[in-house]
């Protein structure tokens, strides 16, 4: 990206500008100014174990919603954004140009800091920034940082929604120095030093002797060790190195202890050697690796061709220590996972699975599981180095461990859709079913690997029913069957995940999978409140139990679903407000449910989706709105007094582009539009609400929407313009005569239904509108059928 000045200088132009009340303190002894330390010491474990940290974090304050340590932008995403101007202070306009140069949506956050010269964990403060997310979900923050701080804690937040473009002003100038005054931006101050002199001699001087070599006392401290790395014997760098190894394995600040002494730098030259000295080395680098605040470090000092060349040469002992190394390294670090498949890493973690014995069999399924996490390119990559039979051998030859972490890699490998193909060839299917009633962490992964399976692919769909896994999925929704013990919540969590994937249409497995007793568990995951719990698979899975599917609406209305359903619609979480209006959409084409989900106090969070939801919310708190509408008078009078239909008919006036078009527009009851103009045409059978609809100009919005291809506009336009002159007369200066015509003539089946019943009902209500129709080709004229009744239509 093109980096430009910080701001400083006068600029006349509206932007946004870096001010104060940007900065967030966890307490009031937080100093806003001072040393910052991104990430706080001991992360992540900090904030588990750190209760100021974790409230600051938490909902009474920075209102958290995800967190990640990331990076910069790898050499990639940096090439893509090649074109963008990047303003060293501005991370909420570079945000916004790197979403308009390359589709990239924008996160609204915090960067998180501890106070460094505060009391360790007392002290925190925040930085309010927007960042990136690619299509794959992973976050990219491409405003520069200070030179220490290239690994930061970022927060998605909902506070942080709030910053406006201002113009340059003296008051603008001024906040923006005070802000950058409190740190956290790469400035003239702490960016790049200046360049040496280059008229300046160099000085020669002779290398000083070689210091003497020491020997291991027995009593000595991390710093002394990371001495006796460098200048010690060699048997006692050898003690030396299991001594470190075992500290760094203790735990977290032992590590920083390692790292703080100048340990890594030593142990990286120690992976030279051979015997025991190189096999201590290697483990305590693993150990380091383990944790995100050293990923950065290491990787800098050359860890992954270190590890990476140890896997083509090191002992038996030494590769799958290797294997781990890289494993740890590549844990949600996107640079460090790219860094380590171009380092030539995939043959020998591949021959490891094969050659291997069981640790380094471990070793290497779990480095390429966490290679393959969110990761397509190295998705792709790790299936074409041939890693998917030896895997898929592993599901029923390997220990329990191996099996977890084989079901693991062979899960976020068949997360791109080129792959699901051959890891079903190599009959992963029949040995992932199996490992559903083994409990524990392989059902686990086992079924997290087939929920990704069947994510659209009808061929993987059909084959897992075939080798009988409804059965123990649903099992696993409460329990693990051989053990007894309940099944951690993430199994439960992607059991759900794979029913809601078969179930998709599919109404012999939807009386199944109900029959087995899955919706009353479905329905109790939707009310857990279990830390880190999501909802979006359990609440997917009851979408497509109950869509177009009488029987489970009912059954899912009466297990109590629409409570927490209704709750879901309010959580930050726009995957759940998804999945959640999608379950009441469905649930709502029942008329048992209709009562609960307004009772529930739905309506206010369906409305508020309306304007504020993905493509996919927005099309169905648009469908549940009809459904409860529909057939319901009291329920249309609802609509209209939650303030639905202004909402209703911007959905009508959008004019997207690209692939969200045709989500947006739908087509025979589906899409956007298709359930936007269906609600309107059951809302507007409440006349004060067709009245308000014509009062909003609702005539030309939907006659324009008819135009554009929204069949279901016509029955709107016949429930507003019925019995009113002045909306017809409208209809016809907004040419909607010639539009029904159109779709009488070249409409699909379901629209050439929609548009005669509408010309019949308006010619036989106007004279001039019938006459406009014959003007149009239309025929038929006032002397035509009686007009249908009002239709109501069931939207699922």
């Amino acid at each position: 990206p093109r980096v430009e000045r910080a701001s400083g200088g006068s600029v006349s132009m509206s932007r946004y500008w870096p001010e104060p009340s940007d900065v967030r303190r966890s307490n009031e002894s937080a100093a806003a100014a001072g040393a910052l330390a991104s990430p706080p010491k001991g992360w992540p474990g900090c904030f588990s174990s750190n209760a100021a940290l974790k409230a600051f974090m938490g909902k009474k304050a920075l209102n958290g919603k995800r967190v990640r340590l990331t990076g910069t932008p790898s050499a990639e995403d940096a090439s893509k954004a090649s074109a963008v101007t990047i303003e060293p202070d501005d991370p909420f306009g570079n945000a916004e140009r790197v979403q308009a140069a390359l589709g990239w949506a924008i996160v609204k956050g915090f960067v998180v800091y501890e106070c460094a010269d505060q009391a360790e964990g007392t002290s925190f403060v925040a930085h309010l920034r927007w960042w990136n997310a690619r299509e794959s979900g992973v976050w990219v923050d491409f405003t520069p940082r200070p030179a220490d701080a290239q690994q930061m804690v970022l927060l998605e937040s909902a506070h942080a929604e709030a910053k406006t473009k201002k113009e340059a002003s003296a008051a603008t100038a001024e906040a923006a120095a005070a802000r950058l005054a409190l740190g956290g931006f790469l400035t003239q101050a702490n960016g790049k030093p200046a360049p040496p002199d280059a008229k300046a001699p160099k000085q020669q001087s002779a290398p000083p002797p070689p210091p003497p070599r020491l020997d291991l006392k027995g009593s000595e401290g991390v710093e002394e060790l990371v001495l006796l790395l460098r200048r010690g014997t060699a048997e006692a760098q050898g003690k030396a190195a299991a001594a470190i190894a075992a500290a760094a394995a203790a735990g977290a600040d032992e590590a920083r202890q390692v790292v703080g002494a100048g340990g890594v730098a030593p142990l990286l030259l120690l992976l030279r050697a051979k015997g025991d000295a190189q096999e201590h080395a290697a483990r305590a680098i693993m150990s380091m690796a383990d944790s995100p605040e050293h990923q950065a470090s290491l990787s800098a000092a050359g860890a992954i061709p270190a590890a990476v060349g140890l896997l083509r040469s090191g002992s038996l002992g030494v590769q799958d220590v290797a294997a781990g190394i890289l494993g740890n390294l590549a844990i949600q670090s996107e640079p460090n996972q790219t860094a380590i498949v171009a380092a030539g890493a995939l043959p020998g973690l591949v021959s490891l699975l094969a050659k291997g014995a069981a640790p380094a069999k471990e070793q290497a399924c779990f480095a390429l599981w966490n290679l393959a996490c969110q990761h397509p390119p190295n998705q792709l990559a790790i299936a074409e180095a041939g890693a998917v039979r030896p895997l898929v051998a592993l599901l029923s030859k390997g220990t329990p461990p191996v099996q977890e972490e084989a079901a693991g890699a062979l899960m976020n490998l068949a997360a791109h859709p080129d792959n699901k193909r051959a890891i079903a060839a190599a009959n992963a299917i029949a040995a992932l079913v199996p490992m559903l009633s083994q409990g524990g962490g392989p059902a686990e992964q086992a079924a997290g690997a087939l929920m990704n399976l069947a994510s659209n692919n009808a061929l993987n769909q059909a084959s897992i029913v075939k080798a009988e896994a409804l059965s123990p999925l649903v099992a696993l929704l409460q329990t693990a069957p051989k053990s007894g013990e309940p099944a951690s919540r993430r199994a439960r969590e992607y059991a759900a995940g794979a029913l809601m994937n078969l179930c998709l249409k599919q109404k012999p497995l939807q009386d199944r999978v109900a029959a087995a007793g899955a919706v009353p568990l479905l329905v109790g995951m939707l009310s857990e409140q279990a830390e880190g719990a999501q909802y979006e698979e359990a609440a997917g899975a009851l979408t497509n139990l109950a869509d177009t599917h009488e029987e489970n609406q009912a059954a899912v209305g009466k297990a109590g679903a629409v409570p927490p359903l209704a709750a879901l619609l309010r959580k930050p979480s726009a995957s759940a407000q998804e999945e959640a209006a999608g379950t009441l959409m469905n649930l709502a084409a029942c008329d048992a449910n209709k009562d609960a989900i307004v009772s529930a106090g739905a309506l206010p969070p369906l409305v508020a989706l309306l304007g504020s939801g993905s493509a996919a919310a927005r099309e169905h708190a648009a469908g549940a709105l009809a459904n409860l509408a529909n057939g319901r008078p009291e329920h249309a009078e609802a609509v209209g007094a939650a303030k639905a239909l202004p909402p209703l008919l911007a959905l009508l006036q959008q004019a997207p582009e690209g692939k969200d078009a045709a989500a947006l527009r739908g087509c025979g009851g589906a899409g956007v539009a298709a359930r936007a103009a269906s609600a309107l045409a059951l809302a507007s059978l409440h006349a004060p609400n067709a009245a308000e609809v014509r009062s909003e100009g609702g005539v030309a919005v939907l006659a324009t929407a008819l135009g554009a291809g929204v069949s279901e506009a016509a029955a709107a336009l016949v429930n507003v313009s019925k019995g009113d002159a002045a909306a017809r007369d409208a209809l016809l200066a907004a040419g909607g005569a010639a539009l029904l015509v159109r779709e009488v003539s070249a409409g699909a089946p379901a629209a050439q239904a929609e548009a005669a019943g509408a010309i019949a009902t308006l010619a036989a209500d106007s004279a001039r509108l019938a006459e406009a129709v014959v003007a149009a080709g239309g025929g038929g004229g006032r002397g035509g059928p009686p007009p249908p009744p009002r239709r109501r239509v069931r939207i699922v």
